[in-house]
């Protein structure tokens, strides 16, 4: 798989305690969303008051893994948070350039 994005926010730190981290632009045509996650689990959602992101309302991105949402999945003005399981890991949003499955 390969992914290139120019990110908007890169290695932000993510903790225990739910983090409003990005919001998405509303106005002008974006590419797919992409979020990736550091060393640890991050659980993430969109939402437009950013508060769902819990281990039990979100999606789970493993450690290194990354989660692709096609524009048609990204509503405008929507806020991004995270939180982890446990302990301390990064989340990067950006937009993709570039995703394609070899």
């Amino acid at each position: 798989m390969a992914i290139a994005a120019t990110w908007a926010i890169n290695n932000t730190s993510v903790t225990t305690t739910v983090a409003q981290l990005y919001t998405v632009p509303s106005t002008g045509y974006k590419r797919d969303l992409v979020v990736t996650a550091g060393t640890a689990a991050v659980y993430v959602g969109l939402s437009t008051d950013g508060t769902v992101a819990t281990s039990v309302a979100s999606f789970k991105i493993t450690a290194g893994g990354s989660l692709i949402l096609t524009q048609c999945q990204v509503p405008a003005g929507a806020v991004l948070s995270a939180l982890t399981g446990a302990g301390t890991s990064t989340l990067s949003v950006g937009y993709g350039s570039l995703v394609s499955y070899v």
